[in-house]
């Protein structure tokens, strides 16, 4: 009796294997590598990895590893037990999802409700639709031997990489929806202060005109009326005062006041005649 007769002859070998690998060294591996980002999406796939073993392998190795039916005490614990990581994978990631920073109650329902109908509904029956009909399309429309199932296997392997990219694709739809209203809520600021600017702007070039023309028009009011100045002082003869008048210096007793002061006028007035020359006319005026 060989080794591989020995082993196959432990009951529930396959559920050893399954757990001792599946559950054990490969999280602990995600642990130690910090890789727990990881961890949390690989725990809800573990209903179909089981559900593909229970299905692909040797029945008398996987029989009890996870049945949709279980009908004795170590299938019922297995099956339950696959189904409880599962579920703890999903709780973790919304939990993750609602404390990030578009994370509202409502999103993470969404979010979770998309992970549990991957990991269970399309998990668990739609991988044994998929394999029950591939297999019986395969044997009827081919000759060719399957030893090992290998072809359920393979089949298996990319429908599990099908349900991987249909719950990136939606769960990146429920990111999307926050993002939309975040940029919605971002471009109404922006909008209004631009309108503000613009509004600044119109009413500082409005008033820089106005202060422009007022400017410009005094400064021409002043040219104007500097220019009507020099026409008066043109057409006006020269001004003359009596303070530049001769004073006379005699003194008080010597002869007729009344006869010197009149003469004095009258001499100041022929100078004066004579100085005067109006400027419409060159010659000069003589009295």
């Amino acid at each position: 009796m060989n080794l591989v007769s020995l082993c196959l002859k432990i009951p529930n070998l396959g559920i050893l294997i399954f757990y001792l690998i599946f559950v054990v060294i490969l999280p602990y591996i995600l642990v130690l590598n910090g890789s727990t980002d990881i961890l949390k999406f690989y725990l809800p796939m573990l209903v179909a990895f089981a559900n593909l073993l229970s299905k692909v392998g040797n029945r008398k190795i996987f029989e009890n590893l996870y049945d949709l039916h279980p009908d004795n005490f170590v299938s019922f614990l297995s099956s339950n037990f696959i189904n409880l990581f599962a579920l703890f994978g999903i709780l973790w990631q919304c939990l993750e999802y609602s404390k990030t920073r578009n994370g509202t109650v409502t999103k993470a329902v969404i979010y979770g409700t998309v992970l549990f109908i991957i990991a269970f509904p399309f998990a668990r029956n739609g991988l044994t639709f998929v394999l029950d009909h591939v297999d019986f399309y395969l044997r009827e429309k081919t000759d060719l031997t399957y030893r090992h199932n290998w072809h359920l296997l393979v089949f298996g392997l990319l429908y599990i990489i099908f349900l991987l990219g249909i719950q990136a694709v939606l769960l990146n739809l429920v990111d999307s929806t926050d993002a939309k209203k975040d940029i919605l809520n971002v471009e109404s600021p922006i909008k209004s202060i631009s309108k503000k600017l613009s509004g600044d702007a119109s009413g500082n070039s409005s008033s820089s005109l106005r202060g422009n023309t007022r400017g410009n028009s005094s400064k021409n009011n002043r040219k104007n009326n500097k220019k009507n100045n020099k026409v008066l002082d043109m057409s006006l003869p020269p001004r003359f005062e009596f303070d530049d008048l001769p004073v006379n210096n005699k003194k008080k007793g010597n002869g007729n006041t009344s006869n010197s002061s009149n003469e004095m006028i009258e001499n100041t007035v022929e100078n004066t005649a004579q100085n005067i020359t109006p400027k419409n006319n060159k010659n000069k005026v003589s009295i």
